[in-house]
Protein backbone atom coordinates (compact mmCIF):
# COMPACT_ATOMS: atom_id res chain seq x y z
CA UNK A 1 0.00 0.00 0.00
CA UNK A 2 1.52 3.11 -0.87
CA UNK A 3 1.47 6.57 0.49
CA UNK A 4 -1.03 7.85 -1.63
CA UNK A 5 -3.61 4.67 -0.60
CA UNK A 6 -2.46 5.96 3.00
CA UNK A 7 -3.72 9.84 2.08
CA UNK A 8 -6.89 8.62 0.53
CA UNK A 9 -8.26 6.97 3.40
CA UNK A 10 -10.40 8.93 5.62
CA UNK A 11 -9.11 11.05 8.21
CA UNK A 12 -8.56 9.44 11.59
CA UNK A 13 -9.12 5.78 9.78
CA UNK A 14 -6.14 3.99 11.91
CA UNK A 15 -7.27 5.54 15.21
CA UNK A 16 -10.75 3.82 14.76
CA UNK A 17 -8.92 0.51 13.73
CA UNK A 18 -6.43 0.56 16.47
CA UNK A 19 -9.57 1.69 19.66
CA UNK A 20 -11.90 -1.01 18.13
CA UNK A 21 -9.45 -3.87 17.34
CA UNK A 22 -10.56 -6.80 18.72
CA UNK A 23 -7.16 -7.89 20.06
CA UNK A 24 -5.73 -5.62 23.51
CA UNK A 25 -3.09 -3.02 21.82
CA UNK A 26 -0.48 -0.95 24.06
CA UNK A 27 1.76 1.82 22.61
CA UNK A 28 4.93 2.33 25.17
CA UNK A 29 7.42 4.83 25.38
CA UNK A 30 11.15 3.76 25.45
CA UNK A 31 11.03 4.36 29.27
CA UNK A 32 7.95 1.15 29.06
CA UNK A 33 5.22 3.80 29.95
CA UNK A 34 1.88 3.25 28.45
CA UNK A 35 0.92 6.22 25.97
CA UNK A 36 -1.86 4.81 24.43
CA UNK A 37 -3.79 1.57 24.59
CA UNK A 38 -7.06 0.78 23.12
CA UNK A 39 -10.67 -0.56 24.54
CA UNK A 40 -9.33 -4.07 24.42
CA UNK A 41 -6.72 -3.51 26.48
CA UNK A 42 -8.53 -2.14 29.45
CA UNK A 43 -10.88 -4.88 28.93
CA UNK A 44 -8.21 -7.45 29.24
CA UNK A 45 -6.71 -5.85 31.96
CA UNK A 46 -9.37 -4.07 34.10
CA UNK A 47 -8.10 -1.08 34.62
CA UNK A 48 -9.23 1.83 33.11
CA UNK A 49 -7.81 3.62 30.28
CA UNK A 50 -6.36 6.52 32.50
CA UNK A 51 -5.06 4.01 35.55
CA UNK A 52 -3.32 2.17 32.54
CA UNK A 53 -1.54 5.37 30.98
CA UNK A 54 0.02 6.01 34.65
CA UNK A 55 0.85 2.72 34.48
CA UNK A 56 4.17 0.88 33.32
CA UNK A 57 4.13 -2.71 31.36
CA UNK A 58 6.08 -4.21 34.65
CA UNK A 59 2.54 -3.58 36.38
CA UNK A 60 1.05 -6.10 34.39
CA UNK A 61 3.78 -8.71 33.20
CA UNK A 62 6.54 -8.73 36.11
CA UNK A 63 8.91 -10.35 33.99
CA UNK A 64 8.82 -7.56 31.77
CA UNK A 65 11.67 -4.62 31.19
CA UNK A 66 11.99 -2.07 28.85
CA UNK A 67 15.76 -2.75 28.10
CA UNK A 68 14.35 -6.26 26.88
CA UNK A 69 12.06 -4.37 24.73
CA UNK A 70 14.64 -1.92 22.94
CA UNK A 71 17.63 -5.08 22.86
CA UNK A 72 15.16 -7.10 20.34
CA UNK A 73 15.66 -6.06 16.82
CA UNK A 74 13.22 -4.18 14.96
CA UNK A 75 11.48 -6.60 12.81
CA UNK A 76 9.55 -7.73 15.91
CA UNK A 77 8.76 -10.77 17.38
CA UNK A 78 6.21 -12.99 19.64
CA UNK A 79 6.46 -14.04 22.92
CA UNK A 80 4.69 -15.46 25.63
CA UNK A 81 3.15 -13.79 28.90
CA UNK A 82 1.42 -13.96 31.65
CA UNK A 83 -0.46 -10.80 32.64
CA UNK A 84 -2.14 -9.68 35.89
CA UNK A 85 -5.52 -8.42 35.84
CA UNK A 86 -6.93 -5.52 38.36
CA UNK A 87 -8.62 -8.45 40.61
CA UNK A 88 -5.37 -10.40 40.56
CA UNK A 89 -6.21 -12.83 38.30
CA UNK A 90 -3.60 -14.10 35.47
CA UNK A 91 -3.75 -14.17 32.02
CA UNK A 92 -1.96 -16.31 29.84
CA UNK A 93 -0.80 -14.27 26.40
CA UNK A 94 1.13 -14.42 23.46
CA UNK A 95 2.44 -10.71 22.44
CA UNK A 96 3.52 -10.08 18.94
CA UNK A 97 5.52 -7.06 19.79
CA UNK A 98 7.35 -4.68 17.54
CA UNK A 99 9.16 -1.25 17.64
CA UNK A 100 8.61 1.53 15.59
CA UNK A 101 9.56 5.30 15.00
CA UNK A 102 6.91 7.85 15.09
CA UNK A 103 7.82 12.12 15.15
CA UNK A 104 11.60 11.10 15.53
CA UNK A 105 10.68 8.93 18.65
CA UNK A 106 11.28 5.26 18.51
CA UNK A 107 7.79 3.85 20.51
CA UNK A 108 6.91 -0.14 20.84
CA UNK A 109 3.72 -1.86 19.73
CA UNK A 110 2.20 -4.46 21.74
CA UNK A 111 -0.67 -6.85 20.58
CA UNK A 112 -2.09 -9.09 22.75
CA UNK A 113 -4.39 -12.04 22.07
CA UNK A 114 -5.58 -14.28 25.34
CA UNK A 115 -4.43 -17.62 25.24
CA UNK A 116 -6.17 -18.54 27.82
CA UNK A 117 -8.57 -21.38 26.27
CA UNK A 118 -5.89 -22.94 24.20
CA UNK A 119 -3.85 -22.76 27.75
CA UNK A 120 -6.34 -25.15 29.14
CA UNK A 121 -6.26 -27.38 26.53
CA UNK A 122 -2.64 -27.86 26.42
CA UNK A 123 -2.76 -28.25 29.99
CA UNK A 124 -5.46 -31.27 29.46
CA UNK A 125 -2.97 -32.75 26.50
CA UNK A 126 -0.13 -32.39 29.31
CA UNK A 127 -1.95 -34.14 31.96
CA UNK A 128 -3.20 -36.39 29.43
CA UNK A 129 0.26 -37.50 27.67
CA UNK A 130 1.84 -37.43 31.40
CA UNK A 131 -0.47 -39.71 33.13
CA UNK A 132 -1.42 -42.08 30.62
CA UNK A 133 1.11 -45.81 31.24
CA UNK A 134 1.79 -45.80 27.61
CA UNK A 135 4.71 -43.63 26.13
CA UNK A 136 4.47 -40.39 23.78
CA UNK A 137 6.09 -38.01 21.62
CA UNK A 138 5.58 -35.88 18.86
CA UNK A 139 8.13 -34.74 16.84
CA UNK A 140 8.92 -33.07 13.37
CA UNK A 141 8.11 -34.63 10.10
CA UNK A 142 10.57 -32.28 9.04
CA UNK A 143 14.02 -33.77 10.64
CA UNK A 144 12.65 -36.24 12.77
CA UNK A 145 13.34 -34.81 16.20
CA UNK A 146 11.80 -35.22 18.73
CA UNK A 147 9.93 -31.97 20.17
CA UNK A 148 7.59 -33.28 23.36
CA UNK A 149 7.79 -36.55 25.24
CA UNK A 150 6.11 -37.90 28.25
CA UNK A 151 7.55 -39.20 31.78
CA UNK A 152 6.34 -43.18 30.40
CA UNK A 153 8.34 -43.18 27.68
CA UNK A 154 11.36 -41.23 29.44
CA UNK A 155 11.01 -44.72 31.84
CA UNK A 156 10.40 -46.89 29.07
CA UNK A 157 13.85 -45.97 27.50
CA UNK A 158 15.79 -44.80 30.17
CA UNK A 159 16.93 -41.45 28.84
CA UNK A 160 15.77 -38.38 30.45
CA UNK A 161 13.36 -35.46 29.05
CA UNK A 162 16.16 -33.32 28.28
CA UNK A 163 18.26 -35.96 26.76
CA UNK A 164 15.20 -37.27 24.57
CA UNK A 165 14.37 -34.02 23.40
CA UNK A 166 18.18 -33.61 21.60
CA UNK A 167 17.90 -36.47 19.89
CA UNK A 168 15.66 -38.07 16.60
CA UNK A 169 13.47 -40.73 15.96
CA UNK A 170 16.26 -42.77 14.12
CA UNK A 171 18.45 -42.62 17.41
CA UNK A 172 16.15 -44.67 19.26
CA UNK A 173 15.08 -47.10 16.46
CA UNK A 174 16.38 -50.37 15.92
CA UNK A 175 14.98 -52.63 13.33
CA UNK A 176 15.22 -50.35 10.76
CA UNK A 177 17.97 -48.65 9.09
CA UNK A 178 17.92 -44.44 8.98
CA UNK A 179 16.56 -44.88 5.26
CA UNK A 180 13.67 -47.78 6.19
CA UNK A 181 12.93 -45.31 8.68
CA UNK A 182 12.52 -42.29 6.40
CA UNK A 183 10.55 -44.27 3.53
CA UNK A 184 8.30 -45.55 7.19
CA UNK A 185 8.15 -41.48 7.71
CA UNK A 186 7.03 -40.87 3.96
CA UNK A 187 4.59 -43.70 3.65
CA UNK A 188 2.85 -42.33 7.22
CA UNK A 189 2.65 -38.38 5.87
CA UNK A 190 1.27 -40.23 2.86
CA UNK A 191 -1.66 -42.51 4.33
CA UNK A 192 -2.07 -39.62 8.00
CA UNK A 193 -1.56 -42.48 10.23
CA UNK A 194 0.08 -46.00 10.92
CA UNK A 195 -0.45 -48.84 13.26
CA UNK A 196 3.18 -51.21 13.50
CA UNK A 197 5.35 -53.20 16.18
CA UNK A 198 8.66 -52.48 16.53
CA UNK A 199 11.76 -52.06 18.41
CA UNK A 200 13.56 -49.36 20.42
CA UNK A 201 17.02 -49.21 21.95
CA UNK A 202 17.31 -48.78 25.56
CA UNK A 203 19.77 -46.39 27.12
CA UNK A 204 22.08 -49.06 28.27
CA UNK A 205 21.84 -51.16 24.91
CA UNK A 206 18.86 -53.98 25.25
CA UNK A 207 16.11 -53.71 22.81
CA UNK A 208 12.19 -52.82 23.82
CA UNK A 209 9.77 -54.33 21.75
CA UNK A 210 7.32 -51.47 21.00
CA UNK A 211 3.68 -50.96 19.37
CA UNK A 212 2.88 -47.87 17.80
CA UNK A 213 0.31 -46.08 16.98
CA UNK A 214 1.11 -42.60 14.65
CA UNK A 215 -0.86 -39.67 13.63
CA UNK A 216 0.84 -36.99 11.48
CA UNK A 217 -0.92 -33.66 11.21
CA UNK A 218 0.45 -31.22 8.49
CA UNK A 219 1.05 -27.75 11.82
CA UNK A 220 4.06 -26.22 12.30
CA UNK A 221 5.74 -28.05 8.96
CA UNK A 222 4.17 -31.37 10.10
CA UNK A 223 3.87 -33.25 12.86
CA UNK A 224 3.81 -36.62 14.43
CA UNK A 225 2.38 -37.53 17.43
CA UNK A 226 3.09 -41.13 18.61
CA UNK A 227 2.12 -42.89 21.63
CA UNK A 228 3.65 -46.36 22.33
CA UNK A 229 3.30 -49.72 24.49
CA UNK A 230 5.96 -51.99 25.89
CA UNK A 231 4.59 -54.86 24.35
CA UNK A 232 8.23 -56.74 25.33
CA UNK A 233 6.00 -59.23 28.27
CA UNK A 234 3.61 -59.99 25.17
CA UNK A 235 6.17 -60.70 22.82
CA UNK A 236 7.91 -62.95 25.56
CA UNK A 237 4.74 -64.47 26.34
CA UNK A 238 4.00 -64.88 22.71
CA UNK A 239 7.16 -66.45 21.67
CA UNK A 240 6.87 -68.85 24.72
CA UNK A 241 3.05 -69.80 22.87
CA UNK A 242 4.81 -70.31 19.99
CA UNK A 243 7.41 -72.13 21.46
CA UNK A 244 4.85 -74.29 23.26
CA UNK A 245 2.51 -75.10 20.18
CA UNK A 246 5.53 -76.33 18.35
CA UNK A 247 6.55 -78.72 21.29
CA UNK A 248 2.88 -79.23 21.44
CA UNK A 249 2.51 -80.15 17.61
CA UNK A 250 6.27 -81.90 17.09
CA UNK A 251 6.44 -83.76 20.65
CA UNK A 252 6.70 -87.78 19.79
CA UNK A 253 4.13 -88.10 22.29
CA UNK A 254 0.57 -87.84 22.57
CA UNK A 255 -0.93 -84.92 24.44
CA UNK A 256 -4.57 -84.94 25.10
CA UNK A 257 -6.31 -81.44 26.49
CA UNK A 258 -9.68 -81.76 27.88
CA UNK A 259 -11.88 -79.18 30.03
CA UNK A 260 -13.30 -79.31 33.66
CA UNK A 261 -15.67 -81.56 32.62
CA UNK A 262 -13.22 -84.19 30.91
CA UNK A 263 -14.24 -83.11 27.66
CA UNK A 264 -11.20 -83.17 25.11
CA UNK A 265 -10.92 -79.51 24.03
CA UNK A 266 -7.34 -80.22 21.51
CA UNK A 267 -5.47 -82.96 20.81
CA UNK A 268 -1.52 -83.20 18.74
CA UNK A 269 -0.71 -85.11 15.51
CA UNK A 270 1.14 -87.73 17.86
CA UNK A 271 -2.15 -88.19 19.17
CA UNK A 272 -3.40 -89.23 15.86
CA UNK A 273 -0.37 -91.52 14.49
CA UNK A 274 -0.96 -92.91 17.93
CA UNK A 275 -4.75 -93.53 18.26
CA UNK A 276 -5.70 -93.51 14.65
CA UNK A 277 -8.40 -90.63 15.49
CA UNK A 278 -8.46 -87.33 13.77
CA UNK A 279 -9.16 -83.96 15.78
CA UNK A 280 -12.62 -83.65 14.83
CA UNK A 281 -13.39 -86.84 15.71
CA UNK A 282 -12.63 -86.42 19.18
CA UNK A 283 -12.52 -83.26 20.07
CA UNK A 284 -16.11 -82.64 22.71
CA UNK A 285 -16.03 -86.34 23.62
CA UNK A 286 -14.82 -87.92 26.58
CA UNK A 287 -11.47 -89.94 26.18
CA UNK A 288 -13.20 -93.24 26.99
CA UNK A 289 -14.01 -93.52 23.92
CA UNK A 290 -10.67 -95.07 23.91
CA UNK A 291 -11.05 -97.21 26.47
CA UNK A 292 -10.15 -101.02 26.13
CA UNK A 293 -12.34 -102.31 28.60
CA UNK A 294 -9.18 -103.86 30.17
CA UNK A 295 -9.33 -101.72 33.33
CA UNK A 296 -11.28 -101.93 36.46
CA UNK A 297 -13.86 -99.39 37.48
CA UNK A 298 -11.72 -99.56 40.56
CA UNK A 299 -8.76 -98.36 38.58
CA UNK A 300 -10.71 -95.52 37.24
CA UNK A 301 -11.88 -94.52 40.72
CA UNK A 302 -8.20 -95.04 42.31
CA UNK A 303 -7.02 -92.61 39.13
CA UNK A 304 -9.63 -89.74 39.93
CA UNK A 305 -8.98 -89.73 43.67
CA UNK A 306 -5.18 -89.41 43.29
CA UNK A 307 -6.28 -86.14 40.76
CA UNK A 308 -8.32 -84.75 43.11
CA UNK A 309 -6.20 -84.96 45.94
CA UNK A 310 -2.51 -84.37 44.32
CA UNK A 311 -3.82 -83.00 40.78
CA UNK A 312 -1.06 -85.73 39.50
CA UNK A 313 -1.44 -89.19 38.42
CA UNK A 314 0.92 -91.80 36.22
CA UNK A 315 0.49 -94.72 35.54
CA UNK A 316 0.16 -97.44 32.55
CA UNK A 317 -3.01 -98.80 31.45
CA UNK A 318 -4.26 -100.61 27.77
CA UNK A 319 -6.48 -98.60 25.66
CA UNK A 320 -8.21 -99.27 21.78
CA UNK A 321 -7.15 -97.31 18.91
CA UNK A 322 -9.86 -96.39 16.11
CA UNK A 323 -9.14 -99.54 14.07
CA UNK A 324 -9.64 -101.37 17.51
CA UNK A 325 -6.44 -102.38 18.03
CA UNK A 326 -5.43 -103.06 21.79
CA UNK A 327 -2.20 -100.85 22.74
CA UNK A 328 -0.48 -99.79 26.45
CA UNK A 329 0.14 -96.47 26.94
CA UNK A 330 2.63 -94.88 29.87
CA UNK A 331 0.65 -92.32 30.55
CA UNK A 332 0.89 -88.83 32.58
CA UNK A 333 -2.09 -86.14 33.82
CA UNK A 334 -1.53 -82.83 35.07
CA UNK A 335 -4.42 -80.51 36.39
CA UNK A 336 -4.31 -76.76 35.38
CA UNK A 337 -6.02 -74.83 37.93
CA UNK A 338 -8.05 -71.73 38.34
CA UNK A 339 -6.99 -68.96 40.54
CA UNK A 340 -9.59 -70.13 42.76
CA UNK A 341 -8.14 -73.46 42.83
CA UNK A 342 -10.71 -74.95 40.54
CA UNK A 343 -9.95 -77.24 37.65
CA UNK A 344 -9.31 -75.83 34.53
CA UNK A 345 -7.33 -78.39 32.39
CA UNK A 346 -6.43 -81.52 32.03
CA UNK A 347 -3.48 -82.47 30.62
CA UNK A 348 -2.79 -86.12 29.27
CA UNK A 349 0.65 -87.32 28.06
CA UNK A 350 1.18 -90.84 26.71
CA UNK A 351 3.17 -92.85 24.82
CA UNK A 352 3.27 -96.02 23.11
CA UNK A 353 4.65 -98.71 25.36
CA UNK A 354 3.02 -101.80 23.51
CA UNK A 355 6.46 -103.14 22.01
CA UNK A 356 7.86 -101.83 25.32
CA UNK A 357 5.87 -103.95 27.53
CA UNK A 358 5.78 -107.41 24.32
CA UNK A 359 9.51 -107.26 25.10
CA UNK A 360 9.01 -106.86 28.75
CA UNK A 361 6.66 -109.63 28.96
CA UNK A 362 8.76 -111.70 26.83
CA UNK A 363 11.73 -111.45 28.91
CA UNK A 364 9.89 -112.10 31.65
CA UNK A 365 8.04 -115.57 30.14
CA UNK A 366 11.77 -116.39 28.87
CA UNK A 367 12.82 -115.76 32.65
CA UNK A 368 9.60 -117.88 34.38
CA UNK A 369 8.42 -120.28 31.60
CA UNK A 370 10.54 -123.82 30.52
CA UNK A 371 10.76 -122.75 26.64
CA UNK A 372 10.25 -126.35 26.19
CA UNK A 373 7.16 -126.81 27.81
CA UNK A 374 5.64 -123.63 28.27
CA UNK A 375 5.24 -124.68 31.75
CA UNK A 376 6.52 -122.52 34.91
CA UNK A 377 9.92 -123.26 35.56
CA UNK A 378 12.36 -123.63 38.90
CA UNK A 379 11.79 -119.89 39.32
CA UNK A 380 8.32 -119.37 38.87
CA UNK A 381 7.36 -122.85 40.10
CA UNK A 382 9.02 -121.89 44.10
CA UNK A 383 7.33 -118.33 43.70
CA UNK A 384 4.08 -119.69 43.53
CA UNK A 385 5.04 -122.21 46.33
CA UNK A 386 5.96 -119.65 48.24
CA UNK A 387 2.61 -117.81 47.55
CA UNK A 388 0.64 -120.44 48.44
CA UNK A 389 2.30 -122.20 51.52
CA UNK A 390 1.55 -118.17 53.13
CA UNK A 391 -2.10 -118.49 51.71
CA UNK A 392 -2.57 -121.66 53.37
CA UNK A 393 -1.29 -120.26 56.64
CA UNK A 394 -2.95 -117.66 56.95
CA UNK A 395 -6.31 -119.64 55.98
CA UNK A 396 -4.74 -122.69 58.00
CA UNK A 397 -5.52 -125.13 54.83
CA UNK A 398 -2.74 -127.83 53.28
CA UNK A 399 -1.88 -128.53 50.16
CA UNK A 400 0.20 -131.33 48.53
CA UNK A 401 3.81 -130.98 46.51
CA UNK A 402 4.11 -133.71 43.37
CA UNK A 403 7.76 -134.81 41.97
CA UNK A 404 7.33 -136.98 38.83
CA UNK A 405 9.88 -138.15 37.12
CA UNK A 406 9.55 -139.80 33.77
CA UNK A 407 11.10 -143.25 33.26
CA UNK A 408 13.08 -144.28 30.87
CA UNK A 409 13.09 -140.62 29.46
CA UNK A 410 17.02 -140.68 29.12
CA UNK A 411 17.11 -143.83 26.56
CA UNK A 412 14.44 -142.23 24.24
CA UNK A 413 16.11 -139.37 24.51
CA UNK A 414 19.64 -140.80 23.14
CA UNK A 415 17.78 -143.62 20.63
CA UNK A 416 15.65 -141.06 19.45
CA UNK A 417 17.36 -137.74 19.34
CA UNK A 418 16.42 -134.61 20.70
CA UNK A 419 13.40 -133.37 18.37
CA UNK A 420 11.36 -137.09 19.90
CA UNK A 421 12.61 -136.06 23.21
CA UNK A 422 11.20 -132.44 23.61
CA UNK A 423 7.39 -134.00 22.28
CA UNK A 424 8.01 -136.24 24.27
CA UNK A 425 8.18 -133.43 27.30
CA UNK A 426 5.90 -131.81 25.40
CA UNK A 427 2.74 -134.23 25.63
CA UNK A 428 4.08 -134.78 28.98
CA UNK A 429 3.33 -131.42 30.27
CA UNK A 430 -0.28 -131.75 28.32
CA UNK A 431 -0.97 -134.88 30.28
CA UNK A 432 -0.14 -133.37 33.63
CA UNK A 433 -2.02 -130.32 32.66
CA UNK A 434 -5.19 -132.33 31.88
CA UNK A 435 -4.98 -134.64 35.67
CA UNK A 436 -4.92 -131.36 37.74
CA UNK A 437 -7.50 -128.13 37.84
CA UNK A 438 -6.89 -124.65 36.72
CA UNK A 439 -6.15 -123.67 40.16
CA UNK A 440 -3.09 -126.03 40.95
CA UNK A 441 0.11 -125.17 39.19
CA UNK A 442 2.11 -127.75 36.79
CA UNK A 443 6.01 -126.90 36.30
CA UNK A 444 9.41 -128.48 34.48
CA UNK A 445 11.76 -128.33 37.27
CA UNK A 446 14.46 -128.98 33.99
CA UNK A 447 15.64 -132.71 32.26
CA UNK A 448 12.33 -134.64 32.94
CA UNK A 449 11.33 -133.71 36.25
CA UNK A 450 8.05 -132.03 36.72
CA UNK A 451 6.46 -130.70 39.80
CA UNK A 452 2.49 -130.31 40.84
CA UNK A 453 1.19 -127.81 43.40
CA UNK A 454 -2.57 -129.17 45.03
CA UNK A 455 -4.11 -126.38 46.63
CA UNK A 456 -6.93 -126.69 49.09
CA UNK A 457 -6.46 -129.87 49.35
CA UNK A 458 -9.19 -131.68 52.28
CA UNK A 459 -8.37 -135.19 52.42
CA UNK A 460 -5.43 -137.60 51.42
CA UNK A 461 -7.17 -139.92 48.98
CA UNK A 462 -8.12 -136.74 46.71
CA UNK A 463 -4.06 -136.39 46.29
CA UNK A 464 -3.64 -140.55 45.69
CA UNK A 465 -6.32 -140.13 43.15
CA UNK A 466 -4.56 -137.50 41.03
CA UNK A 467 -1.51 -139.16 41.24
CA UNK A 468 -2.79 -142.22 40.25
CA UNK A 469 -4.81 -139.96 37.18
CA UNK A 470 -0.82 -139.29 36.28
CA UNK A 471 0.54 -142.30 36.31
CA UNK A 472 -2.26 -143.75 34.30
CA UNK A 473 -1.89 -141.01 31.71
CA UNK A 474 1.74 -141.19 31.17
CA UNK A 475 1.42 -145.18 30.89
CA UNK A 476 -0.84 -144.84 27.87
CA UNK A 477 1.46 -144.57 24.79
CA UNK A 478 3.04 -141.69 22.77
CA UNK A 479 3.39 -141.84 19.17
CA UNK A 480 5.32 -139.30 17.35
CA UNK A 481 6.47 -139.22 13.31
CA UNK A 482 5.55 -143.02 13.47
CA UNK A 483 6.83 -144.30 16.23
CA UNK A 484 5.07 -145.82 19.20
CA UNK A 485 7.10 -144.88 22.69
CA UNK A 486 6.15 -146.06 26.46
CA UNK A 487 7.27 -144.15 29.34
CA UNK A 488 5.72 -143.94 33.15
CA UNK A 489 6.10 -141.74 35.87
CA UNK A 490 7.68 -142.10 39.25
CA UNK A 491 5.63 -139.61 41.78
CA UNK A 492 6.33 -138.36 45.10
CA UNK A 493 3.96 -136.47 47.54
CA UNK A 494 4.61 -134.28 50.58
CA UNK A 495 2.21 -132.08 52.13
CA UNK A 496 1.76 -128.85 53.90
CA UNK A 497 1.82 -128.47 56.94
CA UNK A 498 2.12 -132.50 58.05
CA UNK A 499 5.60 -132.92 56.36
CA UNK A 500 7.07 -129.40 56.18
CA UNK A 501 6.29 -126.02 56.34
CA UNK A 502 8.90 -124.64 54.43
CA UNK A 503 9.58 -124.53 50.73
CA UNK A 504 12.71 -125.44 50.73
CA UNK A 505 12.02 -128.37 53.56
CA UNK A 506 8.69 -129.46 51.26
CA UNK A 507 10.74 -129.83 48.02
CA UNK A 508 13.05 -131.88 49.49
CA UNK A 509 10.86 -134.31 51.17
CA UNK A 510 8.78 -134.50 47.75
CA UNK A 511 12.31 -135.00 46.02
CA UNK A 512 12.85 -138.10 48.56
CA UNK A 513 9.47 -139.33 47.91
CA UNK A 514 10.20 -139.38 44.44
CA UNK A 515 13.35 -141.07 44.93
CA UNK A 516 11.75 -143.74 46.61
CA UNK A 517 9.32 -144.25 44.42
CA UNK A 518 12.23 -145.00 41.55
CA UNK A 519 13.76 -147.26 43.66
CA UNK A 520 10.56 -149.48 44.59
CA UNK A 521 10.44 -150.29 40.80
CA UNK A 522 9.45 -147.27 39.26
CA UNK A 523 6.02 -146.33 38.00
CA UNK A 524 4.62 -145.76 41.37
CA UNK A 525 4.01 -143.30 43.86
CA UNK A 526 5.62 -142.71 47.09
CA UNK A 527 3.93 -140.27 50.09
CA UNK A 528 6.96 -139.00 52.47
CA UNK A 529 7.68 -140.68 55.51
CA UNK A 530 10.44 -140.24 57.92
CA UNK A 531 11.04 -143.67 57.38
CA UNK A 532 11.91 -143.07 54.36
CA UNK A 533 15.24 -140.58 55.46
CA UNK A 534 16.45 -143.52 57.33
Amino acid sequence: MTNSTYASLPPGFFGQLFEHAADPVFVLDIAGHFIAVNQAACDHTGYSRNELLTMRLEHIDETASPQQLTQRQKDGWTTSAMHLRKDGTRIPVDMHIKMVEHEDRWLTLIICRDVTERSLKEIEYRNIIQTTADGFWSSSATDARILDVNEAYCQMVGYTREELLTMRIFDLEASESPEETARHISRIIESGSDFFETQHRHKDGHLIEIEARVSYASIRGGMFYTFVRDISVRKRHEEELKLAASVFNASSASIVITDRDNKIVSVNPAFTTISGYEPEEVVGKNPNVLSSGKQSKEFYRDMWESLARYHYWQGELWNRRKDGQIYAEQLTINIISNKDGSVHRHVAIFSDITEKKQAEDLLWRQANYDSVTNLPNRRLFLDRLTQEIKKCRRATTSLALLFIDLDRFKEVNDRHGHNIGDQLLIESARRLNACVRGTDTVARLGGDEFTIILTNITEATGVETVAKNINNALQEAFHFNGLNIQISGSVGIAHYPADATTPDDLTTKADIAMYASKRHGRNRICFYSDELEC
